[in-house]
């Protein structure tokens, strides 16, 4: 599929956000950590959450799905995860944790994902040795066995995947375990709330010393997916580089605060707990220096967005992507093609903002993607963007949203 993006339309009017996929995947992992049913609310209808439901309902789940209330039940009829279906998505690394622990062994090829860059499974790795899990890295294919034990883990770096996969595997560890260096994110948070509403013992939820009591058996609940912050940022950039005058509903404007700082000093913000409202306020001359780091700092799936707002503006931006060593690069080479001018030297782009030029850009990335949606949407005439499969991963009818409140994209099969 490709997108043909009729740019300069201001967008106006008010969007909803629904429920974040990287939340979704996480606790769709953990269902494997009981029979009993889970129900999910506000799930997205992406094609990351398809994949991962249909892993869980091969593996041996029971899933019903009715609007955006998902139900999983049952328990595994196989700790093999079968290649076909693990690749296509870097979720797929989410049922590692909680089925070792249920069910004491694994089996899972590399997962899949975006290309942007090297997102090694060692912190994973070494926190289940450390839990007395037995571990093979074949490369292309991980396989654990054995029952977790309570242990201290220190995580080299705060990643969201790896402190995910190893809460799951220490609540049903024997014993008491404590995690150094966990991974803050709104969505870790979320899934530390569930598991103790399906019955975990948990201490310093939300911080970055995490100690959990091991349980015995964990039982079913019923859980709202947290609003997507990623989507609800690529609105607000949408609105912002188009100079448009945009409501963002039913989103957490706490989870955006970073973001939302970034544009304060160029467009008039109204927010409260659950909404904001951009509308230009002057013309935007660049956005300083800007870093990615873990939550609460700047998200690394934002930056993608804030390259494509850097790029249309009128001054000088600086950008450090300090967590993925790809991500800078690809979408700097698209936007150039448009007639910015992005000079990228190893994990920094020095970005001089102007108007950019409808070109023909491929998508390379899911937060890549909708980057150059941003930029296409604010350049001067039509550009065609090819790979708009990667965005459909986590956006739930991105061009269908976009259009209603002023957008001109017209989605084409090729």
């Amino acid at each position: 599929m490709e997108y043909l993006i009729e740019g300069g339309n201001p967008l106006r009017g008010e969007l909803r956000v629904y429920g974040a996929k990287n939340c979704a995947l996480a606790l769709l992992g953990a269902t494997v950590l009981t029979d009993e049913t889970i129900t999910l609310t506000n799930c997205p209808n992406i094609t990351d959450i398809d994949n991962m439901l249909m892993l869980l309902g091969v593996m041996g789940k029971k899933i019903t799905r009715s609007g955006d209330e998902v139900s999983v039940s049952g328990s595994l009829t196989r700790t093999y995860a079968p290649e076909k279906i693990a690749t296509l998505l870097r979720g797929s690394a989410l049922i590692l944790g909680s089925t070792v622990a249920r069910y004491g062994q694994v089996v899972l090829p590399l997962p899949g994902g975006c290309a942007i860059g090297a997102r090694p499974m060692d912190i994973h790795l070494c926190g289940l040795r450390k839990l007395g899990i037995s571990v093979l890295d074949a490369g292309d294919l991980i396989s654990c066995s054995g029952y977790p034990v309570g242990a201290e883990y220190s995580m080299r770096m705060a990643s969201v995947g790896a402190t995910e996969n190893l809460l799951c595997a220490c609540v049903l560890a024997k014993g008491e375990s404590t995690l150094i260096n966990c991974a803050m994110e709104p969505e870790v948070v979320a899934l530390e709330e569930m598991l103790v509403q399906m019955g975990a013992q948990i201490n310093g939820i939300g911080t970055s010393v995490v100690r959990i009591n091991g349980v015995a058996k964990l039982h079913g609940t019923t859980f709202k997916i947290i609003p997507d912050r990623i989507v609800a940022a690529t609105y607000l950039a949408a609105a912002a580089a188009t100079r448009g005058n945009l409501t963002v509903n039913e989103c957490n404007t706490g989870h955006l605060q970073r973001f939302i700082e970034v544009l304060q000093p160029h467009f008039d913000l109204k927010k409260n707990e659950n909404s904001v409202h951009l509308e230009p306020k002057c013309k935007s001359f660049g956005y300083g220096t800007i870093e990615t780091a873990p939550y609460p700092g700047f998200p690394t799936d934002m930056q993608s967005l804030l390259l494509a707002l850097a790029a249309c503006s009128d001054g000088e931006t600086v950008i450090k992507e300090n967590l993925f060593e790809n991500r800078l690069e690809h979408n700097a080479n698209e936007l150039n093609k448009m007639g910015a001018d992005i000079k990228v030297c190893g994990n920094t782009a020095i970005i001089s903002g102007r108007d950019l030029i409808g070109a023909e850009i491929v998508a390379k990335d899911l937060r890549g993607g909708a980057g150059l949606v941003i930029a296409a949407l604010a350049a001067h005439g039509t550009s065609r963007l090819e790979g708009v499969e990667h965005i459909s991963r986590g956006y739930m009818a991105l061009s269908e949203n976009l259009n209603r409140v002023g957008a001109n994209i017209e989605n084409r099969l090729v």
